[in-house]
């Protein structure tokens, strides 16, 4: 495991090239987020805005994706010039509407089961916990709790040893589901990238390969987990000031792009043979 993470390390340097969409998508996302917020007044007006998010995502996300897949092909060449492995990366940015062609509905379908299954997995939790746990403070109190982080902090407070434990158990029940979920849908893109493009036939195939593969896709979860809270305690620094706000969204995007090659890496090492080429199969 430790040569695939350290394989990773040098393919996301190889192809930092991948930012510039990351980073222009999300630009594109935020300025339409607050346009929206100015203009939409009604739910039709409400329920075209989302469906634009959903469409503008399914665009981005199949066509870098792609992107992703085939930057780990170039990092793997061997080019006799800079000038050469230079142009390979550039052209990466080409792969990108093709992605698109090929994945757009696939990754469209994946969004809206994705966003069903947090669904369900919420309404689970609110009816184990609701049953088991009980209740800890009502709507009117948390959205009172959350109009500022004092506030937050007062409610907290306030509440007794009774409340509190049900609210630690509240906490565990919620993130016990996020980390399962979490663990089961990790080789799901890579699914539809490598191998199957239906996305709900990838969601079982990938969650198969997960528990197939238990000991060392777990391995690489807690790997990428910990780095995860590694990343969010560097986040606390972000409001010190610009200069340190604009050098940690470095370190984030980097950390978004070797976190996607990790996972792609594992699943080609794992799942692809050399035979398959990594095509994709409906």
């Amino acid at each position: 495991m430790f040569k695939l993470f350290k394989e990773a390390f040098k393919t996301a340097n190889d192809c930092i090239i991948l930012a510039i969409p990351l980073v222009l998508f999300m630009w594109i996302l935020s300025f339409y987020f607050g346009f929206s917020n100015s203009v939409v007044n009604s739910p039709a007006e409400f329920l075209l805005a989302l469906i634009t998010v959903l469409f503008m995502t399914g665009a981005f996300l199949s066509g870098w994706f792609y992107a992703v897949k085939k930057s780990i092909e170039i990092s793997r060449k061997v080019f006799v010039l800079d000038a050469d492995r230079a142009k390979a990366t550039m052209n990466l940015f080409k792969n990108i509407p093709y992605g698109i062609g090929q994945y757009f509905l696939a990754f469209v379908l994946m969004l809206l089961a994705f966003l069903l299954i947090v669904a369900i997995a919420a309404m689970v939790v609110y009816l184990i916990g609701d049953m088991y746990i009980g209740n800890v403070f009502t709507p009117e109190q948390l959205s009172s709790a959350l109009s500022s982080t004092q506030d937050m902090k007062t409610f907290i407070d306030s509440l007794d040893n009774e409340q509190l434990i049900k609210l630690n158990l509240w906490n565990l029940l919620i993130m016990g589901t996020t980390t399962v979920l979490s663990f089961m849908l990790m080789l799901w893109i890579p699914e539809i990238i490598y191998k199957t493009i239906n996305p709900l036939l990838a969601l079982f195939r990938a969650a198969k390969k997960s528990l197939v593969k238990f000991k060392t896709t777990l391995i690489l979860f807690i790997y990428i987990s910990v780095l995860n809270l590694i990343m969010s305690f560097i986040g606390t620094f972000t409001l010190i000031n610009p200069l340190l706000y604009v050098l940690i969204m470095v370190i984030y995007f980097y950390f978004i792009i070797y976190v996607v090659i990790l996972v792609f890496l594992y699943y080609e090492k794992e799942f692809c043979g050399a035979e398959e080429g990594g095509e994709t199969k409906a």
